[in-house]
């Protein structure tokens, strides 16, 4: 008899814990368009802020889009560990959700990447400020309500727009014409 394993889509548990910084991103259930509720974004962010001081995380970067969350949270210590904050914030959000009547508010699972000394962490960071206006959704990146920081005021900063792509959107220059094609198809929907 055949036997199916899943192809194991995380490092070693101890590449998620101490003074590390990572970039996630956090799908909504069914890519439902949850976050374009305005009291709900807010809801979540005192969510997200409660779990990650109760972890030791600092909240370099977040961006709240319709239908996921970006984020680049920074472990404050050696017993920082991103699989507890994020079970944490994902588990809290949800029940805090259901109150306001909403289910299945996230995908299992979550992208994550972890950002490394060549990887520039403001760089990262502008990738998550620039998502709203690569979706058209805002001019400037400032407009967008849904994003912040915790760390510094992003809002004064000059933001890059191209200088970081995370590892499950980058591309080769054979893909394009197909990535091209698909983008052309899917009409209004982003892909942030």
């Amino acid at each position: 008899m055949d036997s199916y394993l899943r192809k194991r889509n995380r490092l070693e548990r101890v590449a998620y814990l101490g003074p590390r910084a990572h970039f996630l991103t956090i799908c909504t259930g069914g890519r439902a368009k949850r976050f374009s509720d305005p009291k709900l974004v807010i809801l979540l962010i005192d969510v997200l802020q409660e779990s990650c001081a109760a972890h030791l995380f600092q909240i370099y970067a977040y961006c709240f889009m319709p239908d996921h969350l970006h984020l680049i949270l920074v472990g404050t210590n050696d017993s920082s560990d991103l699989s507890a904050v994020i079970q944490s914030f994902k588990g809290k959000s949800t029940a805090a959700a259901r109150k306001v009547g909403i289910t299945e508010l996230w995908q299992k699972g979550f992208y994550d990447h972890i950002l490394r000394s060549g990887e520039s962490l403001d760089a990262a960071a502008g990738y998550v400020f620039m998502n709203p206006v690569r979706a058209g959704f805002a001019r400037q990146a400032k407009e967008w309500a849904g994003s912040g920081s915790f760390v510094f005021k992003w809002e004064h900063r000059q933001i890059s727009q191209n200088s970081f792509v995370p590892p499950w959107k980058a591309t080769t220059a054979s893909d394009e014409p197909e990535k091209k094609s698909k983008m052309a198809t899917a009409g209004n929907d982003f892909s942030g």
